[in-house]
């Protein structure tokens, strides 16, 4: 039986000033009717070509396209084109925008009253009846997408065709336009041929994703069944292994294209001499460096560096990719997409512990602490209604929750839903630990999912999480929203816990020594700018910007100034991005969330310790671009954590140096070389191995945190 579409042989060439340029190349796909298709690629690759030839705009040179056995030659109403730029007549309103195509192709065969009520049919498809009469300029992007979808599906076509619909909105708008995209494709059974850039947008939405070689003479690499049943939820998917499968082999395809296109070959590793640390320069082994963050107020350093000029001063050209999730971070850097990215600080551990992807390393931590517990105002108010809790403390907010929990339980009711952005995180962790600390089970006595940070306010709106922890801005969002509370800061439950950190693959720090050297002191030199607090209003201004954190300045100004308007308590406390050694990657910061792996039953397998945190965590490499740069240094590599309730100074170093508080909620003390005995401490431990057949991390030195001994004195 034949295919509903049929590219059959097609190739393309382009007269230019140098002799013919071949484009295409034998690009051939069968497509059935009512397929979700996805075209992805890199730049150049003629994804937007075989769209447009499909959609007649184009001619093949040749081979050609067959639509219900008949020759595609020219553009018809049987192929609506949808494109990233809307194309909406800036005069006509919304409605008038959708009449207009609807007039067109059905005047002969609907009444007048029938044209209306199918114009207002495909405009309540994309939900957008509420703005009728608004034109373009009175509605934002998302919207404006929407309309011109909107307007595509009115003129019934048997094929939508889509060229990066989504690429310029902010990464909210983006899951909204592709939830409504998969409720229409679910509701009217059409065919789809869409372009992304996004993976996680193309294993989400498709069926097949056609995967294309580089060109010229670009053909289709590859074609990936995806057999994800429908109707999907991505944040169920989350956490699915096929869905995960899927997007490791789109992301391993495109590395193999990446590396064809900019060949890295063998890169001779020049090292600094060793003595004492130098202020000259150094020259990159490569300038062009790809980075990836996600959109958080913590990102900052990498946008800043960029923006302020840090990374060109030291001779880096660097593109920053907006990632909407951080396992999207994690592949892309795993397969080389990313040279590197801005991490949550046991990711790179992660990769070494449950052998994910290749080895990877830190030499720098981006910030410390930021993030907060959030609630629901309905949780909120019950937790209000509990007497004899002071919930402006960590320890009050925890002991009330646990009562709720208690109440509900003895009611019948379904356990509470929290929200953390990822499995290994300061905020999967300080959420357990905060919730353990007043006898909660946060494995039997609640749910935790993860959830992207983007995601989380709506969640938090429909009802589908009770609360989550997440950096900012999404805290500040809920309040500004009115639809939650912030509880407790994970500051409150660990002082200046860190946060982010800096990480690449092992083997890209090896190859390319100068040039993380490079982006380590542009980033260090960001750091230090944020952490002046006369430049915050422009730091807002900055990561107000759609390509970065898209989010309105005076909700960044809650988090980065430190405060919140309107009452809220606990106030927000602003992430530390330089002070107080906050870049040092100390390794007891490592150990610790080991200790955490550990006691939650992450890791079963007995591993040592010290090896893997000495391989992961990079002091030596620090210092290195600390000490160019003029900026002070420990040669401690670990400490004890926990000790010190307010500043105190580290005398050990020459000046010495004034470090934060790093008390935790409940007094503990961490020291990394007492990990067993440690987690054997908690009454909710779950004894997941043998502990004593581990290897714990010997510094080898009191100063380096034995028996939480440091040479220091509070202030």
């Amino acid at each position: 039986m034949s295919a509903y579409l049929n590219i059959d042989h097609v190739g393309i060439t382009f007269p230019t000033d140098k002799g013919p340029l071949n484009v295409l190349d034998e690009v051939n796909l069968r497509v059935d009717k009512g397929e979700f298709i996805t075209l992805i690629g890199h730049s150049g690759c003629g994804k937007s070509t075989v769209l447009n030839i499909v959609a007649g705009l184009l001619n093949a040179s040749r081979g050609g396209v067959i639509l219900e056995g008949r020759e595609v030659t020219d553009p018809g109403p049987d192929r609506a084109v949808v494109f990233q730029n809307h194309s909406l007549l800036p005069w006509l309103s919304v409605y008038s925008n959708v009449r207009l195509a609807v007039d067109q192709v059905f005047r002969k065969s609907m009444s007048r009253h029938e044209r209306d009520e199918w114009t207002r049919h495909n405009l309540e498809l994309v939900q957008m009846s509420h703005a009728l009469d608004r034109r373009p300029d009175e509605i934002s992007g998302g919207m404006k997408q929407r309309v011109g979808i909107a307007r595509a599906l009115a003129m019934q076509p048997k094929v939508l065709l889509m060229d990066e619909p989504f690429g310029a909105l902010d990464a909210l708008t983006r899951t909204h336009m592709q939830d409504s995209l998969m409720d229409i494709h679910a509701s009217l059974n059409n065919t789809v041929i869409m372009i992304t850039h996004d993976v996680d947008e193309a294993v989400l939405l498709s069926d097949r994703i056609v995967m294309m070689s580089n060109g010229p003479s670009a053909t289709i690499g590859n074609i990936l069944d995806v057999g994800l049943s429908r109707p999907r939820d991505r944040l169920d998917l989350a956490d699915d292994g096929d869905y995960n499968q899927y997007r490791a082999e789109v992301v391993r395809f495109l590395h193999e294209r990446h590396k064809a296109v900019s060949p890295r070959g063998a890169s001779k590793v020049v090292r600094i001499p060793g003595g004492r640390p130098r202020r000259d320069s150094i020259k990159p082994e490569k300038h062009e460096v790809m980075l990836g963050f996600v959109p958080l107020t913590d990102c900052a350093p990498l946008v800043i560096a960029r923006e302020k000029g840090m990374f060109k001063k030291h001779g880096l050209s660097v593109q920053l990719s907006k990632e909407s999730s951080w396992a999207s971070i994690r592949d892309k850097v795993c397969y080389g997409v990313l040279d590197g990215a801005q991490m949550l600080a046991a990711m790179p551990l992660t990769a070494s512990v449950q052998q994910q992807c290749q080895p990877m390393v830190t030499a720098m931590s981006l910030s410390l602490g930021g993030n907060a517990v959030t609630v629901s105002s309905s949780l909120y108010a019950l937790l209000q209604a509990v007497e004899g809790q002071d919930l402006a403390t960590a320890e009050g907010s925890a002991s009330a929750l646990a009562q709720v929990i208690r109440q509900r339980r003895a009611r019948g009711e379904p356990p509470l839903q929290f929200g953390v952005v990822y499995p290994e995180s300061s905020h999967n962790y300080l959420l357990r630990y905060w919730m353990a600390s007043a006898g909660i089970d946060p494995d039997e006595d609640v749910e935790i999912r993860v959830v992207p940070p983007p995601y989380v306010v709506d969640r938090l709106r429909d009802g589908s999480l009770s609360g989550y922890c997440v950096g900012e801005p999404w805290n500040a969002k809920a309040v500004s929203d009115g639809i939650g509370r912030v509880l407790t800061t994970t500051h409150a439950i660990w002082n200046h816990h860190p946060e982010k950190v800096f990480g690449v693959t092992r083997a890209w720090a090896e190859a390319y020594p100068r040039t993380h050297q490079a982006v380590l002191m542009a980033l260090l030199e960001a750091c230090s700018w944020l952490d002046a607090p006369v430049n915050r209003d422009e730091a807002c201004r900055i990561l107000s910007r759609p390509e970065y954190v898209d989010s309105p300045e005076e909700v960044l100004a809650m988090s980065l100034q430190g405060s919140a308007p309107g009452g809220v308590q606990p106030e927000l406390r602003a992430p530390v991005f330089h002070r107080y050694l906050a870049n040092q990657p100390w390794r007891s910061h490592a150990t610790w969330f080991l200790s955490q792996m550990l006691r939650w039953g992450q890791v079963t397998q007995p591993q040592a310790l010290d090896d893997i945190v000495a391989s992961v965590y990079r002091p030596d490499l620090y210092r290195e671009a600390a000490g160019r740069l003029g900026m002070p240094v420990s040669h401690l590599d670990a400490r004890c954590e926990g000790r010190h309730t307010d500043r105190w100074w580290l005398e050990s170093e020459n000046p010495p140096v004034e470090m934060g508080a790093d008390s935790f909620m409940d007094g503990r003390r961490f020291d990394p070389r007492e990990v067993i005995d440690y987690i054997k401490g908690f009454s909710l431990s779950h004894e997941v191995v043998e502990l004593a057949t581990w290897r714990t991390l010997n510094p080898g030195s009191d100063e380096t945190g034995g028996a939480c001994h440091e040479q220091a004195t509070g202030q």
